[in-house]
């Protein structure tokens, strides 16, 4: 089959979105389909994303397209606005049998022969539900509540599977988008190796400060205050950090709190030394969605990819209790989560005080991380397609 892997995000560094794409099209390359991964980003080409995907995509084309901003129609007559909202972005998906679309936004109607839609974080509420907030609609307003509900369920219709990559993002798809989703999690490389472990807490995530923030600062400033009560150890802040102005500054304020305590702030660190500071930490940081409202749910890890990669190589994450985070860890089995800073250094200090507790922890982790590798993801995406006759064996 002509296979189309649609990532939206057109935004921000190559993430977890782009990772499983790139998984993904490696696993069905394999079985002699025809795999185009169809993006937005112009820095994004084959070579890199196998480099930071450590996947094999030789067989693979990458197609850019143009962003087209969400189109609401611009005629009041319902048939034609109707053929305008199905040939909305026609081209993504019309080409192929099959075509999987990994999302954040609202999908544009699939004309693949087969559709499967993905949904990393619905980031808008379906059209419609502002009008239904309006108290007693009637006339014009009744009808077009009507129309975009009945437009919206054709275009959700037209994908024949539709799943979330977390628990957490399935409950707000359905809140925001009425629609059910089957959980499958995305993949996590857990071929991480454990080297001789130190006395080395890490965190992972892009410096960002224009989009979804890892709170790096506040995870620093911590650190800061909590240094003298950890004698020996030191802290990594590891992240990609991109040519926007403002996210440049960011990684700088962070970086100036480093050099007053025992810290070090790397940006866009290759792969392969980055495997090796998982192999050598102990410990795991995560503070996405810190002191964000809780009407903001996209501002939390959507499901947690960094962290999984982390417990694969032994260390004992101790995270924020928000988001997909819940569903990884089994607080004070496999890891801690926590729902203030104060809460972080005592967990940390913990850990750092019973050497047994944290290497029972670790071995624990690595354990539980195993659930999420990148076999279970493929193996459970290829059987949600050919348990339906979707994609043949």
């Amino acid at each position: 089959m002509k296979v189309g892997i649609y990532n939206q995000p057109a935004e921000g560094g190559i993430g977890g979105s782009e990772v499983s794409a790139a998984v993904l099209a490696e696993a069905l390359v394999l079985e002699q389909h025809q795999i185009d991964i169809v993006h937005h980003k112009p820095y994004l080409n084959r070579e890199r994303l196998a480099e930071i995907s450590n996947t094999d995509l030789s067989n693979v084309r990458l197609r850019e397209v143009a962003v087209e901003p969400f189109s609401f129609g611009s005629t009041h007559n319902p048939w034609r606005r109707y053929e305008e909202a199905v040939n909305w972005q026609r081209a993504l998906s019309e080409p192929y049998d099959l075509f999987i679309n990994f999302t954040h936004g609202f999908p544009p109607f699939c004309h693949a022969r087969r559709g499967a839609l993905v949904v990393l974080f619905p980031f808008n509420e379906a059209p419609h539900y502002r009008l239904d907030r309006r108290p007693r609609l009637k006339g014009l307003n009744a009808l077009k509540d009507a129309y975009h509900k009945w437009e919206w369920r054709k275009r959700l219709a037209s994908y024949h599977h539709k799943t979330a990559i977390s628990q957490f993002s399935r409950d707000w798809t359905m809140r925001r988008w009425g629609v059910d989703c089957e959980v499958i999690y995305p993949p996590v490389d857990t071929r991480l190796e454990v080297g001789a472990k130190e006395n080395v807490i890490l965190s992972v995530g892009r410096f960002t400060v224009t989009g979804h923030s890892k709170k790096q600062l506040e995870m620093m400033t911590s650190f800061s205050e909590l240094e003298k009560e950890l004698t020996g150890w030191e802290y990594y802040s590891i992240g990609g950090v991109s040519g926007v102005l403002e996210d440049a500054e960011y990684f700088n304020s962070v970086a100036s709190v480093a050099k007053n305590c025992r810290a070090h702030v790397v940006g866009n660190l290759e792969p392969r030394r980055l495997s090796e500071l998982y192999g050598r930490a102990k410990l795991f940081w995560h503070a996405a969605g810190y002191d964000e409202d809780d009407s903001r749910p996209e501002l939390s890890e959507h499901f947690g990819i960094a962290t999984v990669e982390a417990m694969s190589a032994g260390c004992v994450p101790v995270v924020i209790d928000k988001g997909g985070q819940r569903e990884i860890i089994e607080h004070g089995v496999s890891g801690f989560l926590w729902n203030t800073l104060q809460d972080l250094k005592r967990y940390t200090e913990l850990l750092v005080r019973d050497e047994q507790l944290r290497a029972e922890m670790g071995k624990a982790a690595r354990s539980r991380a195993a659930t999420f590798s990148r076999t279970n993801f493929v193996a459970r995406f290829k059987r949600l397609l050919t348990d339906s006759g979707r994609l043949p064996h």
